[in-house]
């Protein structure tokens, strides 16, 4: 057999990231495990969401029954909540706080102030690994008034820190290039980066405290920036790699119809993760209050947030259903393929965490109590699914954080609310 040369391969590929590991080539570690977290606004009808039982008597309720060919790589939790945020009526505090279980502020200066969100924390511990700490992304723009930086708490759900919210891509096209950056743009990237702090450094020297401290946090953001592009320039031989090749093709256009724009950004997310590019990332399916236009979908005339203020009225409740099945039809279709992916001993679903669900639990009395959650793949073995698991009423949302974030790696004695991990997975 002729001797692999990764070097030849790679120069002969033309491509600088994200190849695969070929079945010919030695693997020196096991598949990572990856956590993935999907919001969605407005909440759900309450009544035909979660499941009951495990094994073969798990079952799930209507809106949930997309996920049936995948059911027995799922855990469907119920009460959870997260306490802070109960109390809190608008869509602000329950978009921010659903990955960071902390209340929004409005602070003097229009400063924001929230907290750093679970996804965020992992990254920071383990996003030295691979080329991208995180990969956050969505399909609608920020929300924003002008002077007015209070409706940004609806547009994240990933935060860098409490008054930074982790910039989200929403164009595929961008996001591609964001995974796929050719090494001519990296070395652009760094010499930018070098001039950048050079010219930080020098007006350090003259401006006051306060903005001493924001140039502070400036020069980590640009280390984790530095980091990453030595990151991606550095021999990854030792890193995992797929036995599969992934499509590597940019996308030509950001789709128009919402199915097509989610799903697309849903294929980046599994490539991310395919390639080891990212271990952690987050998508938006929507801004925390949204209207939203769902008129594509059969019998389906009211906008989304109307819908889930439907006051009990048939003809708009079943609308409402429309809606929320659709997004658990767009979990299906990611879960899928990534069910679909070797890896190993298992498939990439199985060395991953997916949490999807909203930081309303009903949209149309907005309580946020026993949210609505799906928890799906194995955690890298160490989830027992197949099953839902009612917890008592009022348990911390966070506690799964704390959860996650250990299987991810990372050791975390607290988060928000939570002084311990979420029994019963294992």
């Amino acid at each position: 057999m002729k001797q692999w040369n990764r070097r030849r391969f790679l120069k002969a590929a033309g491509v600088s990231i994200g190849l695969p590991w070929l079945e010919a080539a030695p693997r020196s570690a096991p598949a990572p495990t990856r956590f993935a977290a999907l919001f969605f606004p407005n909440g759900v009808q309450v009544e035909e969401w979660g499941g009951s039982g495990e094994g073969v008597a798990f079952q799930l309720k209507s809106l949930l029954k997309p996920l049936d060919p995948l059911k027995s790589k799922l855990v469907v939790p119920s009460g959870l909540w997260h306490e802070r945020l109960e109390q809190r009526g608008g869509h602000d505090g329950k978009t921010s706080g659903f990955l960071t279980g902390m209340e929004n502020y409005r602070l003097d200066g229009n400063q924001l102030k929230v907290g750093t969100s679970i996804d965020q924390l992992i990254a920071s511990k383990i996003g030295s690994e691979t080329p991208l700490p995180s990969f956050c992304l969505g399909i609608k723009p920020d929300s924003m008034t002008q002077l007015d930086l209070v409706p940004i708490y609806r547009s994240y759900i990933s935060w860098a820190t409490p008054s930074q919210p982790a910039p989200k891509e929403i164009d595929p096209r961008f996001a591609f290039d964001r995974l796929f950056g050719s090494a001519e743009q990296r070395r652009r990237d760094k010499s930018i980066l070098d001039a950048v702090r050079e010219q930080a450094h020098d007006l350090k020297a003259s401006v006051s405290r306060a903005d001493t401290r924001k140039l502070d946090e400036f020069f980590e953001s640009v280390r984790d920036v530095e980091k990453r592009v030595e990151n991606s320039n550095a021999d990854s031989g030792s890193r995992w790699r797929p036995s599969v090749m992934p499509a590597l093709e940019r996308p030509l256009r950001r789709p128009e119809e919402r199915e097509a724009h989610a799903r697309l950004m849903l294929d980046l997310m599994v490539l991310a993760f395919q390639t080891n590019t990212t271990r952690v990332s987050t998508f938006m399916f929507d801004n925390g209050g949204c209207t939203g236009n769902f008129t594509f979908l059969p019998g389906v005339t009211e906008e989304w947030h109307a819908a889930s203020h439907h006051r009990d009225r048939p003809e708009i409740k079943r609308q409402y259903e429309a809606i929320n099945r659709w997004h658990v039809e767009q979990l299906a279709y990611l879960l899928g393929k990534m069910d679909a992916i070797p890896e190993g001993d298992g498939t990439l679903l199985d060395h991953s965490m997916v949490l999807m669900g909203s930081g309303l639990a009903d949209g149309n009395k907005h309580t946020a109590s026993n949210l609505p959650l799906v928890l799906a793949g194995g955690g890298n073995g160490t989830i027992q699914t197949g099953r839902a698991i009612a917890y008592p009423e009022h348990t911390p949302f966070a506690r799964l954080f704390v959860s996650i974030a250990k299987r991810m790696g990372v050791e975390v004695s607290s988060f928000a609310d939570a002084t311990q991990p979420l029994d019963r997975l294992s």
